[in-house]
Formats: C-alpha cells, sequence, structure tokens
C-alpha cells in the first residue's frame, strides 16, 4: 500500500524537498535531457549489493517532483531462496510484507514488517509512468549502528564565474566547488553497503540565506575525492558564504560533525567561519535536514522502533 503524509509534505517543503528544490544529484548538471523520463531514478541500497544490514529499507529516488505532480508508482521486494537469480525473482520470489510511504515530492520508501533475513537475495522492482527500475541486493548478518565517516573539514572551495544553461535550469554566477575524500583516516565509510552513503551539501550562510538550503547531493563512490558544486546567483554571491556537508547512511544515521568551510565567491578571500551548522553524529530526525532522509524520523520513526522492538 502507498500512503501519502501531508503533514509531512509541508516539513519536506521546509527542509527543501519541494518540487522547486535547488539540489541535485551532483550539484550542477553537466547535460540537458530533451525528455525527462517521469519514473524511479536511483535505488537504496543499490542494486547488486552485498553485505546489506539487516535492518535497511529500500528508497526510491524519482524523477524531480514525481510524487507532487499526482503520479502513481509501486514498489515490491522480494525473498528469493535458494535457486531463483535476481531477474527470476523480480516476478517469481516470494513477496516480502511492508509498507511503501511517500515522502516529499519525488522520494519513496518502503519498509519492511520484519528484519531481513541473513545471507539472502532479495529483488524488487519499482514503477513509474516512462520507465521502471529493478534491483537486487544480497544481504549480511549485521545491523547498521553507527553513523557513516566524514571529514572533519572540506577541502578549500573552489570559484569560477559560469554563463549558466536555461535548458537545464542552471543560472549564471558563481560554480562553486568542494572536494573531500570519504575514507580520510578511515578504510571504510560506513559498517553497511557503503553504496547506502549519500552526501548533502548545505548552504549555510549567504546573502539571502535565512535557513540553511540543500545545495547539491550525491553518493558515495569509492575515489580518492569526492566533488560537489552549486551554482551561486549574482545576488547571491555579493557577501560571504558558508557550506557544509552532512553524511547519511541507507537507514538514516546522520553524521552532521563536519566544520562549515566559509569564504568570499567572488574575491575567494577566507575568513573565520562564524556559522554554525555542525554537530555530534547520530540518528537522523526531523530538524537535521537530511534532504531526501531528513524527515523519515517523522514518517518512519514509530514503525520502525515498534519492528526493532519485536526484534529484542
Amino acid at each position: 500500500m502507498l500512503r501519502a503524509f501531508p503533514p509531512l509534505l509541508a516539513a519536506a517543503a521546509l527542509l527543501g524537498l519541494s518540487p522547486s528544490a535547488r539540489a541535485q544529484d551532483g550539484g550542477v548538471p553537466t547535460s540537458c535531457e530533451d525528455e525527462v523520463q517521469r519514473g524511479p531514478r536511483f535505488v537504496t541500497p543499490a542494486s547488486g549489493a552485498s553485505e546489506v544490514t539487516l535492518d535497511a529499507w529500500v528508497k526510491l529516488d524519482y524523477s524531480a517532483g514525481y510524487f507532487a505532480e499526482g503520479f502513481t508508482a509501486s514498489v515490491e521486494l522480494r525473498h528469493c531462496g535458494e535457486e531463483l537469480t535476481a531477474v527470476e525473482c523480480e516476478t517469481l520470489g516470494e513477496p516480502v510484507e511492508g509498507e511503501a510511504q511517500v515522502v516529499g515530492g519525488e522520494t519513496l520508501f518502503f519498509v519492511p514488517a520484519e528484519p531481513l533475513e541473513p545471507r539472502t537475495l532479495y529483488a524488487g522492482v519499482a514503477t513509474g509512468i516512462d520507465q521502471d527500475l529493478g534491483f537486487s541486493f544480497r544481504t549480511g548478518a549485521t545491523l547498521d549502528t553507527e553513523p557513516p565517516h566524514l571529514p572533519a573539514r572540506l577541502d578549500t572551495p573552489s570559484t569560477g564565474r559560469t554563463e549558466g544553461d536555461a535548458r537545464c535550469g542552471v543560472p549564471a554566477g558563481f560554480r562553486v566547488s568542494v572536494s573531500f575524500d570519504p575514507r580520510e583516516g578511515r578504510g571504510r565509510v560506513d559498517d553497511g553497503p557503503e553504496g547506502s552513503v549519500e552526501y548533502l551539501l548545505y548552504l549555510t550562510r549567504g546573502a539571502t540565506v535565512r535557513a540553511p538550503e540543500l545545495r547539491a547531493r550525491t553518493r558515495f563512490f569509492p575515489t580518492s575525492l569526492l566533488t560537489m558544486a552549486f551554482v551561486l546567483e549574482p545576488e547571491e554571491a555579493v557577501a560571504p558564504v558558508c557550506v557544509v556537508v552532512h553524511a547519511v547512511d541507507g537507514v538514516g544515521n546522520v553524521n552532521r560533525s563536519m566544520e562549515p568551510a566559509c569564504f568570499e565567491p567572488v574575491q575567494g578571500n577566507f575568513f573565520e567561519p562564524i556559522c554554525a551548522a555542525g554537530g555530534a553524529p547520530g540518528r537522523m530526525g526531523a530538524g537535521d535536514g537530511g534532504g531526501g532522509l531528513a524527515v523519515l524520523g517523522l514518517a518512519l520513526g514509530a514503525m520502525l522502533w515498534r519492528r526493532r522492538r519485536a526484534t529484542r
């Protein structure tokens, strides 16, 4: 059953999750699409992931504004057993009981009623108007109890003028790029599957900023440096700005301990940070502003609490 929660949609809009949200996957688009395929685009846990934790849920990111525009969707998760392949399991596997919930304008969650079975292959299909998305993953034998790793600070942000591209919805202004090593000082980024970690870049101070704004988001990639970028419009670049990155794993554990990086976007002169958007790692709640997962504490917290309590 697919459910939408109007109060949560209002909260999502305040957190930058409305159809007009400015964040994009990766930040600044590198190309324009003539026709956007309306449907699921990404799945967490990533398809093909292994050692998925037993308390994982399935998160589907749909095309921009998909649910806000009233489009319908469904998601099924199936237990594959010993003999079925992932492709066969998408239609022949045993259905997993759970509940599908819409959060914000473009995110769908499937929360299993019970913890997943260890060392087991699961597969499923999420549907959309123009395209469907099949996925599969294999569980490990542990729970995800720790927030993902996050470096203490960002490398020096870089800025440069950009002409923008109206076709992509990219305004002219100043392109801001930040880079960091997700594995700095640590071999792994999370105790769950690394492909489930998402990084969220916030603009926390600026000429037009009244509350932290989610400006870019991307998943973990096993590279030495991860780069995220966004565009400051001319009216935003007239005063010092601060940015910070938060990390969220596949079950809502958030790390917001990174120090903000503050700078003059035009001159590039850095100054002593006076903005604050950090904090100790923990489980994400409604006030964390965690992008696609920020309001999970409202939508899913009670259900997950009941499920985990039942397993004790």
